[in-house]
């Protein structure tokens, strides 16, 4: 924050950090064995929506990077944009891997462009179930979706507690916020 943004009273977001999500990949086997899930082949990263011509030269530049990841790179990229105005960049692909470094290098070139701020989550799905991570707090939720606007607090409440030793929680359910209706 410069001396005047603290002058005036002005707080900026921080910006989103993405190193704890490498954690996700010694976590696949716990989620596999003791919650007899699968990497359901779909992840994606929320953002914030930003109108600005830089970040729409980020957006071309995360989809150039990722267009040339070549065979070692398996998930297909695409974008799209939800009826509240989030930006999803959506990784398709069956390996949990490429989706963790796809979804980090996004992050980094976002990040880089200055829009670090704009990093809302990482969500991966697992069957039924999906896996949240909140960029600013770094952090994973669980999120069990049971109809429109309900969930299954319970399970998510086990799953937590059965990830706890293998990934960074979020302790405080409050912040367990829904993304209902992601397009995974």
């Amino acid at each position: 924050m410069g001396f005047f943004d603290s002058l005036f009273g002005r707080t900026r977001m921080p910006a989103g950090k993405t190193d704890a999500l490498f954690a996700l990949s010694t976590a696949a086997l716990d989620i596999e064995v003791k919650l007899d899930s699968t990497y359901g082949g779909r992840a994606a990263i929320v953002l914030r929506s930003v109108d600005n011509s830089a970040y729409d030269a980020v957006s071309r530049d995360i989809q150039d990077l990722l267009a040339v990841g070549g065979s070692d790179f398996t998930a297909k990229v695409r974008i799209e944009h939800d009826k509240m105005g989030f930006h999803w960049i959506l990784f398709d692909g069956p390996e949990l891997e490429d989706a963790i470094n796809g979804l980090h290098m996004t992050a980094d070139l976002i990040k880089q462009g200055g829009f670090g701020d704009s990093l809302l989550a990482a969500m991966f799905r697992f069957g039924s179930w999906y896996l949240v991570y909140n960029y600013r707090r770094a952090a994973f939720y669980p999120f069990v979706p049971t109809g429109p606007s309900r969930r299954e607090s319970s399970r998510e409440f086990r799953i937590r507690q059965t990830l706890t030793d293998a990934l960074p929680m979020e302790k405080d359910p409050e912040r367990w916020y829904p993304l209902w209706d992601p397009p995974l």
